[in-house]
C-alpha cells in the first residue's frame, strides 16, 4: 500500500513539474535593465504546423520614463529585434500601437510611458513535424529616457512545441489590451493629402456624418517628413471639412516623396493612414480650431511667436537662469570663490577674467551646438545635452569633480593654491583658469533644462545650423553674463566680503558642494549602465583618490625632486588606470 502511494505521488509530482515547465516556457524570464523590465511571451500554448502564432515584448516601466516609437520624433532611437529563429520560421514586422506626445528638452517625441506591448506575428512552415520543441530566441535593444537617456538591452528566449491545434495562453489577456491601442485600419472620414509651400496638408471631409475631432495630431510612420516639434493646426475650410497643416521636414524639401503614411490621433481615437501627396492645395488662413494652440503661453509664448529677435531674447534669458539650477551650482561656487580671492583686483584684470570666462562658456556652446547640429544632419537623433548621454563622457566628467573636491578639501595642492582648471600660479595660468572654468560651467550646465531653455533649444535643433548656433551662442552669454557684469564693474565686488581666514572653510564646504555632484554624476551612471556601472565608478573614484592623496603627500615642494617626480608619475598612472578601469 505505502509503496503504491509512493508511486502515485511520484507520478503526479512528475506531472505537475511538466504541467510547470510547460507553462513557463510560454513566456521567457523577464529581464530588468535600469527602468526597463521585458518579458517575451507567447499569445498560444503550441505552434500549429503552417500558421501564424503571435508573441510579444511586454516592457513595463518607471513612472516618468519612456521608451520610442517606430518614429521616435525629434530625438531618440526606436525598440530594435534581431530574431533567432529555427528553419521554417519567419517574423514579421512590430505591430506599434500609437504613439503618445512627450515632450523633452524642447523637443518633441513619440514613445510610450508606463508600459507597452509589442506584438510581432510568427509564420510556421507547414514541413513541421508534431511534437517537435521550437526554440524561439529574440536581441532587443531600446533607448529610455527621461531627462536623461540610456541604451538598454536584454536576451530574450522561450520554447513553444507544435500540435494540431493551439489554444490560448494565460498572456492572451495581454494581447488584447495591445490589439485595443492598436490604430484602426479605416477612417471614418474621406482623407487627402498635398504640398502647400513647406507644409503638409492634410485635408478630412465628412462623409457619413461623422464629427471631426478639434484635438487632431498626426504623426508620419517615419522621420524628415515632418517637423515632429513644429506646431501643427487645424483649421475649417467649409461645411464638414478642415485641413491639417503641419511644416514639412528638411529632408522632405530637399528629397519631396510622393506618398506619407502615419496615424492621425485624438482623444477619441487613432486611425492609420497611407496617402499619395496629391497636387499643391489652395492657400487658405481660416480660424485655428479650438484645439491648435500654440504650446508655450505667456511671456515665453510672447517671444517665440516675435521670430529670431524673441528667440535670441528667448536664450539669453534662458542661459541666465542656468546659473541657479542644481547642476551648475557646484561649478560656479568656484567662480565666486574666485571672484572673493580677486576682490582686489583692477578694472583691466577684472575685465581680462571676466573676458576669458564667457569666452570659455561661449566658445563650448558652439562646439557643443556644432557636434549636435552635425550629428542630427547626418540622421542621428539626439538633443541639447546629448553629452550626458554617454557613459564615458559622464565617467570622466565624474573623475574630475571628484579631483576639484578633494583639492578643495586640502587633500592635494597644485602650485600656490590650484583649484582644478581655476589655477593662480601666474597671471597666465589665471586667465587659462577663467577659460578653463567657463568651459566646465557650460559642459555642465547645457544638459539642465531650466526655464525658457526647452524651449529655444527645440528651435534651435530644428532650424538652419547658422541660426541654430546664434541661439546657443547667446545662450551661453547669458549663462556667463552675471560674472561679465561684475568685470566691468568691478567695484560691485567690493560689497562681497573680505578675503581671510575664513576662506578656508568656505574653500571646503564648497568641496562637499562638489561631492553632491558627484552623487548625482554617480546617479547618471547607475541609469546609463545599470549597478555594474556603478561599482566600477567607485573603483575608480577610490583609485583617484588614492593618486590625489599620494601627489598631496609627497609632490610637495618640501621633498626631494626625486620624491617629487615619482610621485607625479605613480600619481598620473593611477589616475589614467582608474579613468580606463571605469570606462
Amino acid at each position: 500500500m505505502l509503496l503504491r502511494f509512493m508511486k502515485t505521488s511520484v507520478v503526479l509530482f512528475a506531472l505537475f513539474s511538466w504541467l510547470i515547465a510547460g507553462s513557463s516556457l510560454l513566456r521567457a524570464a523577464p529581464v530588468v535593465a535600469g527602468a526597463v523590465t521585458v518579458e517575451l511571451i507567447a499569445e498560444t500554448t503550441a505552434v500549429v504546423p503552417g500558421e501564424r502564432f503571435n508573441v510579444a515584448l511586454d516592457f513595463k516601466l518607471e513612472p516618468h520614463w519612456h521608451l520610442y516609437w517606430k518614429n521616435p520624433g525629434a530625438s531618440g532611437l526606436p525598440v530594435e529585434i534581431e530574431w533567432q529563429l529555427p528553419a521554417g520560421l519567419s517574423a514579421g514586422e512590430i505591430q506599434w500601437p500609437a504613439p503618445e506626445r512627450i515632450e523633452l528638452g524642447g523637443l518633441m517625441n513619440y514613445g510610450y510611458e508606463d508600459a507597452v506591448t509589442l506584438i510581432v506575428p510568427i509564420q510556421a512552415a507547414q514541413e513541421f513535424d508534431l511534437g517537435t520543441a521550437v526554440p524561439i530566441h529574440a536581441e532587443v535593444s531600446w533607448l529610455v529616457c527621461e531627462q536623461f537617456c540610456m541604451p538598454g538591452d536584454a536576451s530574450l528566449s522561450l520554447e513553444l512545441t507544435t500540435a494540431s491545434e493551439a489554444l490560448n495562453s494565460d498572456e492572451a489577456a495581454t494581447f488584447d489590451a495591445a490589439r485595443a491601442r492598436l490604430p484602426e485600419v479605416t477612417t471614418p472620414w474621406l482623407v487627402s493629402a498635398t504640398v502647400e509651400g513647406q507644409k503638409l496638408v492634410l485635408t478630412i471631409e465628412q462623409t457619413d456624418g461623422s464629427a471631426i475631432p478639434s484635438d487632431l495630431y498626426f504623426y508620419a510612420d517615419k522621420g524628415g517628413v515632418i517637423e515632429p516639434s513644429a506646431l501643427q493646426t487645424l483649421s475649417s475650410v467649409g461645411e464638414g471639412q478642415v485641413q491639417l497643416r503641419a511644416n514639412l521636414d528638411v529632408m522632405q524639401l530637399q528629397e519631396p516623396s510622393a506618398a506619407v503614411a502615419g496615424v492621425l490621433q485624438s482623444q477619441s481615437g487613432n486611425w492609420a493612414i497611407d496617402l499619395r501627396i496629391g497636387a499643391e492645395a489652395a492657400a487658405v488662413q481660416p480660424p485655428l480650431l479650438g484645439g491648435a494652440v500654440p504650446a508655450a503661453t505667456g511671456f515665453e509664448g510672447v517671444l517665440l511667436n516675435l521670430g529670431l529677435p524673441g528667440w535670441l531674447l528667448l536664450a539669453f534669458f534662458g542661459g541666465l537662469i542656468l546659473n541657479v539650477m542644481p547642476c551648475v551650482l557646484p561649478v560656479l561656487s568656484l567662480k565666486v570663490f574666485s571672484l572673493l580671492k580677486h576682490s582686489g583686483q583692477s578694472r583691466a584684470q577684472a575685465l581680462l577674467h571676466g573676458g576669458a570666462y564667457t569666452a570659455g562658456v561661449v566658445v563650448s556652446f558652439l562646439a557643443l551646438a556644432a557636434v549636435l547640429l552635425a550629428l542630427r544632419a547626418v540622421g542621428e537623433r539626439i538633443g541639447w545635452g546629448f553629452q550626458l548621454q554617454s557613459p564615458n563622457f559622464v565617467v570622466v566628467l565624474t573623475v574630475v569633480f571628484f579631483l576639484f573636491a578633494l583639492n578643495l578639501m586640502g587633500v592635494f595642492e597644485v602650485g600656490t593654491s590650484l583649484v582644478g582648471a581655476d589655477t593662480k600660479v601666474s597671471k597666465r595660468n589665471d586667465v587659462l583658469g577663467s577659460f578653463g572654468m567657463g568651459v566646465l560651467a557650460a559642459v555642465v550646465g547645457a544638459p539642465c533644462m531650466g526655464p525658457l531653455v526647452a524651449s529655444v533649444s527645440g528651435i534651435a535643433v530644428q532650424t538652419n545650423a547658422a541660426i541654430g548656433l546664434l541661439i546657443f551662442g547667446v545662450m551661453g552669454c547669458g549663462l556667463a553674463s552675471p560674472f561679465l557684469f561684475l568685470s566691468v564693474f568691478p567695484k560691485l565686488v567690493a560689497y562681497l566680503p573680505k578675503p581671510g581666514v575664513w576662506m578656508e572653510s568656505v574653500k571646503q564646504f564648497m568641496g562637499f558642494l562638489l561631492m553632491a555632484a558627484v552623487v548625482f554624476l554617480a546617479l547618471v551612471a547607475g541609469r546609463l549602465g545599470g549597478v555594474d556601472a556603478v561599482i566600477a565608478l567607485l573603483i575608480a573614484l577610490l583609485v583617484a583618490g588614492l593618486a590625489a592623496w599620494i601627489y598631496g603627500r609627497w609632490s610637495v615642494p618640501v621633498k626631494p625632486k626625486r620624491t617629487q617626480r615619482f610621485a607625479q608619475a605613480i600619481s598620473l598612472a593611477l589616475l589614467v588606470f582608474a579613468t580606463y578601469y571605469a570606462i
